[in-house]
């Protein structure tokens, strides 16, 4: 009895065995795919309408850095004739998420995010606000993958 037991147990570890390595050749990692150093990956732009006697534009434009692989961009930002520039990392874990623009809440803002993949959530990641006088960047949350 007990002979007959091991071997029903041991039958069954081989074929849940081989159904996992049969389920696995199947499915294939694909490497990660970045964006080229030096690509736009996310731009937005707003007018700005508190300058009744120029037609100047608040834009934030997310640039892929040269060491994107690890998860970092550049960006640079335009509030009328002003330019200002920086630079954030995506969470880690998250290196090969892309960024994404939405316009925030306050004027003159945006929000650098993401999204998951199948899942519509916009993650609120990094903010860009602009004024006449100042620039101001600054992460939002913390995200760990």
């Amino acid at each position: 009895m007990k002979k007959i037991v091991f071997s029903y147990f041991a039958f069954l570890v081989f074929v849940i065995a081989a159904c996992n390595n049969i389920r696995d050749k199947g499915r294939e990692d694909k490497p990660k795919e970045f964006p080229k150093p030096g690509a736009v990956v996310a731009t937005d732009s707003m007018p700005i309408t508190n300058d009744p006697l120029n037609k100047f534009t608040f834009s934030v434009k997310v640039v892929a850095d040269s060491n994107v692989k690890s998860g970092v961009y550049d960006v640079d930002v335009d509030y009328g004739p002003n330019f200002a520039e920086g630079q954030f990392n995506m969470p880690k874990g998250g290196e090969s998420l892309l960024p994404l623009i939405r316009r925030g809440s306050d004027p003159y803002t945006f929000v650098i995010g993401f999204k998951m993949a199948g899942d519509t959530t916009f993650y609120d990641y990094f903010e860009v606000s602009s004024n006449r006088n100042t620039t101001k960047m600054q992460y939002l949350k913390a995200y760990t993958f």
